[in-house]
């Protein structure tokens, strides 16, 4: 039996930087939380946070292992992650937020959701993963290496920038945990709004298992963006924030 109490304290314990953009505009705001994929940080999302400020704030982490954090004692499930998430939504009050993760930031997303559904008001998955006909990790290597040549330069310069700080280890590390969590699963316990968002030529969120991940949740979507890949949100991040900001003033 998992202890929840030892759980939440050495989760606590973790080293994760919290990124805030400030809400821009006039009027009511919205607060945006952005869960970034295996390997990455919260600098995928730089164009993505800025159109969002103009609507909300914005709130980014470099979760545990990634970006600028340290690397933890030891191996983080998707379930850790979330619950890393959750305190510091709730060590900020805030809350309920529009969650939107990216790859593996979409199992945070999804697992967030079903531990504190009351921090939660709307989840956007972007190229999810792990597709439940695909779950293995020479299967999702391959979908990597046919991506990542393809992506925009400057998205790929970004990539391989946070891969390198990342590091082989920690990244082979995670990307257990991502393979092990049933995303196929756990899907069908949200009750949030849900979109799915994937770019057209993304190998790794196929269309046939984005569009299945869209009708586990009642009302729920997927938008394409032509001409793009998996790393989406930062190569056309106009085009995946225009998606975003219509899915969420049309579901309030």
């Amino acid at each position: 039996m998992i202890d929840n109490a030892f759980l939440e304290r050495t989760t606590s314990q973790l080293d994760t930087h919290t990124f805030r953009i400030p809400y821009v505009g006039t009027g009511s705001a919205h607060t945006y939380l952005l869960l970034h994929g295996i390997g990455l940080s919260h600098r995928e999302f730089t164009g993505l946070a800025g159109i969002l400020s103009q609507t909300g704030q914005v709130l980014s982490f470099d979760l545990p292992g990634f970006g600028s954090t340290q690397k933890p004692d030891r191996p983080l499930t998707v379930e850790d992650y979330a619950t890393v998430i959750a305190e510091k939504l709730l060590s900020r009050a805030v809350g309920p937020v529009i969650t939107v993760g990216h790859s593996m930031g979409a199992q945070f997303a999804v697992e967030l959701a079903r531990q504190h559904p009351n921090l939660v008001s709307h989840v956007v998955l972007i190229g999810p993963v792990v597709d439940a006909n695909r779950r293995t990790l020479t299967a999702q290597g391959w979908g990597l290496l046919r991506d990542g040549p393809r992506e925009r330069p400057a998205t790929q310069l970004m990539v391989m920038r946070n891969y390198l700080r990342c590091g082989v280890p920690w990244f082979l590390t995670a990307a257990q945990a991502m393979r092990n969590y049933p995303t196929h699963v756990r899907i069908k316990d949200l009750t949030h709004p849900l979109l799915v968002i994937r770019g057209e030529r993304d190998p790794i969120a196929k269309p046939k298992w984005c569009s299945w991940l869209s009708r586990q949740v009642p009302g729920g979507r997927l938008i394409t963006v032509p001409k793009h890949r998996h790393n989406v949100a930062h190569s056309n991040a106009a085009a995946t924030a225009a998606a975003i900001l219509t899915f969420e003033t049309s579901v309030r």
